[in-house]
């Protein structure tokens, strides 16, 4: 008789018996497994965590620097267990932040915060066990295994044992993300916008609505409402639109204020009103703001879009690339958090959105920013993951929404093309503008319509078409890469200047070989190499496991939000 099939393990509560660790300035708290709450200065306190297991803390980085200490080799972080238990949910990276998004009441001091460490655990641990038969979760046992084996990471028995899969094999399966993102559709044709107004009583019921009862009167708000439903009448000449522009001091509720007239005029005629910003906080402000005009997360989903360029989201096909670093210790944990907030994204927006920053932070620039196509490389229709592209999903869901919320550079660049697909843009052209931060626009253009070479571009492109040149470094030029590509095909070799034979095709070299460092070799990142053809025809350069990614900078500040306003 064959044995019943076994269903999963029931789930446990599995806390480590590891110290809770708060750091303050020049002093830390330290609760003991015995339950001990000892206050001492940093000296003292690295020489009690010598005697101890590795703590438990928050953002560990943070706290080394604050005692002074080295880097922790080991700890457990408890901004990793929440990155794993509760993906794309947004937390300050502090006790303090931990616990409000937690919904626990937050802690009065440092000593309150340690002794709260283990409870904010148990609180993660608990809603992942809850959850384990979600989608999401699914394949979150493997996963967790996978950093048990590549990383010793930590937290991987507790999460093991609050998903009942203690033996969960190891896999790569979970990184591949796309396998379980939906595939965008093209929307049908629109049907063509009315052309109703907003009259300026209808913007000031539109804007109470949003505040609410309760909300503080002001009067001056109301009056911006009024005056913006001008832009949003219908023009009487052709190629004369309405324009409004108007000037607010910070904190005069002006973004409310223009809302409620746009999404009016949106709504009724069945077309998208463009919101474009200059800073991604405020981008971020505005989205924040939604919520009250639409506090459905689904209704919001649907109706609010934003907009920003590729270099902001999450490359699936720079993922997919990146999976065979997934073995390297320092790569294993990033690209783990990594894939599960792919899975749980609201739009895949790495910069901004509800990408936790911290984790850049936690693991390095290295383990991210590669992710996004920040080289301008990508192969549109040409790309595997084309139909699971988080890019290609907010453009079509842009074309049906109510407000598109997106940067003063893309709405000019999106205009200089023409606007519809006919003709090469990538979206419909809006009908309705407002210009927030209106005083950047020229700024934004400079920047959006200009290019800057430095001298470092200048000579990594220099190596990047004739190779490294001197030195021990095997880096290839783009004609000898051009030349094993296609030296084959009839008549490269007469476009290369009449060569009648084909040098011979040196060894392939093997993974950890030294021919394959990249920028360090000579290479520019992403360029040719030794190796074979990847989804972009490129030769990238052979790395092993053991072979972390070429650095890219982060993205350096946005300029600050101004205080006025032009529509």
């Amino acid at each position: 008789m064959s044995p019943l099939p076994r269903g999963p393990a029931p789930a446990r509560l599995l806390l480590p018996g590891a110290p809770a660790l708060v750091a303050g300035h020049g002093r830390g708290v330290l609760l003991t497994p015995d339950g001990e709450l000892l206050d001492l200065p940093a000296a003292e306190l690295a020489r009690a965590l010598r005697d101890l297991p590795p703590p438990m803390l928050v953002h560990g980085p943070a706290t080394a620097r604050r005692l002074d200490l080295p880097a922790f080799d080991t700890c457990f972080d408890l901004l990793e267990l929440f990155a794993f238990c509760m993906p794309a949910r947004g937390a300050a990276p502090t006790p303090r932040g931990l616990a409000m998004a937690l919904d626990l009441d937050p802690p009065k001091d440092d000593a309150a915060a340690a002794a709260l460490l283990p409870e904010m655990a148990t609180a993660m641990l608990r809603h992942l066990a809850a959850r384990r038969g979600l989608p999401l979760n699914r394949e979150a046992g493997a996963l967790a295994a996978k950093l048990a084996e590549a990383a010793a990471w930590p937290w991987a028995p507790a999460v093991l044992a609050a998903l009942g899969e203690d033996r969960a094999q190891a896999s790569l399966a979970p990184l591949k993300v796309w396998r379980h993102l939906p595939d965008w559709e093209d929307p049908g044709p629109a049907q063509p916008p009315s052309s109703f107004a907003v009259l300026p009583n209808e913007a000031r019921q539109r804007l109470g609505q949003m505040l609410g009862q309760e909300a503080e009167q002001r009067p001056q708000q109301a009056d911006y409402a009024s005056a913006a439903s001008a832009a949003f009448t219908p023009r009487e000449d052709r190629g004369a639109p309405h324009l409004v522009l108007a000037e607010a001091g910070t904190g005069t509720g002006k973004t409310l204020g223009y809302i409620a007239p746009a999404s009016l005029w949106a709504e009724r005629n069945g077309a998208p009103v463009w919101i474009a910003t200059y800073t991604r906080n405020l981008q971020r402000q505005i989205d924040q703001e939604l919520t009250r005009l639409y506090p459905d997360p689904e209704e919001r989903r649907r109706r609010v879009v934003v907009r920003k360029g590729r270099e902001n989201y999450l490359c699936l096909l720079n993922l997919e690339e990146m999976i065979g670093q997934a073995g390297h210790p320092d790569m294993a944990v990033p690209l783990g958090l990594v894939s599960r907030w792919a899975l749980a994204t609201r739009d895949g927006d790495l910069l901004g959105g509800d990408f936790p920053g911290w984790i850049v932070e936690l693991h390095g620039p290295a383990a991210v920013w590669p992710l996004a196509d920040r080289r301008g490389e990508c192969i549109r229709s040409a790309c595997p993951r084309y139909k699971q592209c988080f890019v290609e999903h907010s453009i079509r869901r842009a074309r049906n929404a109510t407000l598109v919320v997106a940067n003063h550079a893309l709405v000019m660049v999106q205009a200089a093309l023409g606007g519809g697909d006919a003709k090469g843009g990538e979206d419909l052209r809006p009908l309705r503008y407002v210009f927030d931060e209106g005083h950047h626009l020229f700024d934004a253009a400079d920047a959006a319509f200009s290019a800057a070479l430095t001298g470092a571009e200048t000579a990594g492109l220099r190596r990047w078409l004739l190779g490294a040149e001197g030195g021990r470094s095997r880096a290839r030029g783009l004609r000898r890469r051009i030349e094993d590509l296609a030296g084959d095909i009839p008549g490269i070799a007469d476009a290369h200047g009449g060569r009648a034979h084909r040098r011979p095709r040196p060894a392939r070299p093997r993974l950890g070989d030294a021919a394959g460092r990249g920028p360090a070799g000579g290479e520019p990142a992403g360029g040719g190499g030794p190796g074979t053809p990847d989804a972009r025809g490129r030769r990238p350069a052979a790395q092993s496991h053991r072979s972390l990614p070429p650095r890219h900078p982060p993205p350096g500040p946005g300029p600050r939000a101004g205080g006025g306003g032009a529509l």
